[in-house]
Order: structure tokens, then sequence, then C-alpha cells
């Protein structure tokens, strides 16, 4: 990869202190020494947003004055790999910790302050003793340290991305996606409305799948019930057999159903009806689109209940807007269907393909 220029490390810890001015909770992680000395690793082995390239605290606390002054790219790959792969690499002479200096680097300065603030962003599924990488740089954070952004235009940026990044609603919601990640090392427990639950695997998908039945399910439905949940790390899906007899449908594999297929039995303004919400989990592929919906429309037709198409909806659900598979899939979505983020759990995207309305009416 094409690494990016630093600055020098007097020069990255002056930018923190312009990006986190005086009065920030708990700035006094943000504007340390040993923060520069983070941002200046992440950015010399090119651990970015994006590059799939993972800082560990090892790397920083190996880091040494005469290998941060080696800034070809080959000096940089040779760093990060030689890092990255030895089970016991090697410390610069004159490096700049010591080893029992991991852990205020980790918690202090990485997780108590530059992943809350959403300067850095961590990789899930790494379980905690693992010696990988799993810290990257924020890209519009690392933006933020181009040599090339100074004076009036690097304040313009600061200002602009803290807007975008340390509003209450945006800490907020880095909250919730810490939250969710930090169960994607471990069995994930779907607990089902009406009582009972499900043990799913670990894994990004597992943990967008709890989230449509535990928070969106309550959320946007009258009365939810789950009656399936498949994961493709599942050996058997989930299959409420007494609901899907009173459904009469057939709900297997072979129907390319979505991940999570949810039954409102009491969906607003449809006294004695029940709506039949079908969930695409895209943690990385496969979102609801027009052929998806129109084979799942034909299978709830074909059923002696003779659903119509104003009996379902159909939802794509992702982590965040920003995350990689809603930017390669939401061009995809169906029309007449949803999208819900984990990241913003209050709020739902309508693919609508109705008559024009006057924008007025839609506010």
């Amino acid at each position: 990869m094409t690494l990016p220029p630093i600055p020098a490390i007097d020069e990255i810890l002056e930018r923190l202190k312009a990006i986190f001015p005086e009065g920030m909770p708990d700035r006094g992680y943000l504007v340390r020494d040993m923060t520069a000395k983070v941002v200046f690793t992440a950015l010399y082995v090119g651990a970015i947003e994006g590059e799939d390239r993972w800082l560990a605290p090892r790397h920083v606390v190996r880091m040494g004055h005469h290998q941060a002054s080696q800034q070809s790219d080959a000096g940089r790959n040779d760093y990060y790999a030689v890092m990255t792969k030895a089970k016991s690499p090697p410390a610069a002479p004159d490096r700049w910790y010591a080893d029992n200096s991991r852990e205020p680097l980790r918690d202090e300065v990485i997780r108590q302050g530059l992943v809350p603030m959403n300067a850095m962003m961590e990789k899930p599924a790494i379980p905690t003793t693992s010696p990988l990488g799993r810290y990257a740089l924020q890209r519009r954070f690392a933006d933020l340290f181009d040599p090339g952004l100074a004076g009036v235009p690097f304040g313009d940026a600061a200002d602009a991305w803290r807007k975008v990044n340390l509003s209450p609603a945006a800490l907020a919601r880095a909250a919730l996606m810490r939250a969710s990640a930090s169960t994607a090392s471990a069995n994930i427990i779907v607990n089902l409305p009406g009582g009972g639950s499900v043990v799913l695997p670990p894994g990004p998908s597992p943990t967008i799948t709890k989230a449509v039945v535990e928070i969106f399910a309550p959320a946007f439905l009258g009365e939810p019930r789950v009656a399936w949940i498949s994961d493709s790390a599942s050996k058997a899906p989930f299959r409420n057999a007494p609901l899907e007899k009173v459904l009469q449908i057939i709900l297997d594999r072979a129907e390319l159903l979505p991940d999570v297929v949810l039954v409102d039995i009491n969906p607003a303004g449809r006294p004695g009806a029940v709506l039949l919400v079908f969930v695409e989990v895209v943690a990385s592929d496969g979102p609801v689109t027009e052929q998806r919906r129109s084979a799942i429309l034909d299978l709830i037709a074909a059923s002696p209940r003779k659903y119509r198409p104003d009996d379902a909806v159909f939802v794509t659900a992702y982590a965040d807007r920003a995350a990689g598979a809603a930017r390669r899939t939401m061009h995809a979505l169906a029309w007449r269907s949803f999208a819900w983020f984990l990241s913003d759990p209050k709020r739902l995207i309508q693919l609508h393909d109705g008559p024009p309305r006057p924008i007025s009416s839609l506010l």
C-alpha cells in the first residue's frame, strides 16, 4: 500500500491539542505524548480505516527514534510485517516504552481516549487475549495529520471533524457500536420477544441479528414474534413450528429465506391482521434485492392464506451507514423495502416507489 506522509511527533501533539480543545471530557487522555506516539505509529504502519492494517500496542512500545526516522515505504512495511508476524518481535534499542507500558497505552490512550472520541476504530471478533492488532485510525481523523494541511485549512478541517464526530448523537452512536462489537468474540444469546432465547455463534452477522430481534422489533412492530432465525455459521436454523403452522407458510432454507422472519401479530392500524417482516442481515453481502423480494412475495402468495404484498415488509439490516457492506450494497436494495442500521436504531430508510408527492407532504 502507499503509506501516508507523517508529521513530526511534536507536530502531532500540537494538532491533538487543537483538535481536542480545553474543556473536553477526558482531554488528558487525548493530548499527552503517548497519544501522539500512538497516532504517529498508526500512520507509520498504515493502520487506517479501509486499509485492513491494524495496530497493536506492541507496535508502539517497541518503536524507537531510529526506527521512526526510517520513513521509506519499504522500511515502514518491514516494521509492520515483523511486528505483526513474529511471536516475539525485537524491540528497538532506543525503544520508546517498556513492555509494561502496554496497559496504560491500550486502556487510557486508546480505549478510554481515541476510540470513544471516534478517532480510532476497533476491529471486532478479536479475542481479548490475542496479540493481533485490532486498532486503526478513523480515515477522516487520520486526514487531519496530513503535513500539507496547515494553518486556516487545518483549523477549518478540525472544526468540521469535531462537528461530525463529537456531537452527542455521534458519541452515543459510537458507544452503541462498541457495545455491539464487544459481543462478537463469544456466543451470542438472542432474547426472543414473548420469552425464550436462541444461541448463535460469534460474529458480526449474529451481532446484527441480535439487535434486529431485541432492538428493531420492539421499536417498529406492535407485538413482535420470531418465526425464523438462520445464520450462515449455524448448523440449523431456529424455527417457531407452532407459529409457522398458524401462518401456513413452510419456512425452509431452500426457499432462500432471509436471515430473520418476524411476525407482528398486532400491527398498528390493522386489527385482526398479521404482518410478515423479512429481514436480511448484511455484514458483508446479500441485501433484499428486487429479485429476492419478488421470490418471497411469490412464496407467501402460494400459501393457503394467500398473503398479499401489503402483508409483507422487507428490511435490510446493517451495522452502520458508513460500513463497507452498506456502501457496497445500498444501490441494490429493492424498492418498497427498508434499511435499518444498528448504529441508528430509532431510524429507518424507506425506498418509496409510489406516485410522486410534494416534498412538503413528506416532512
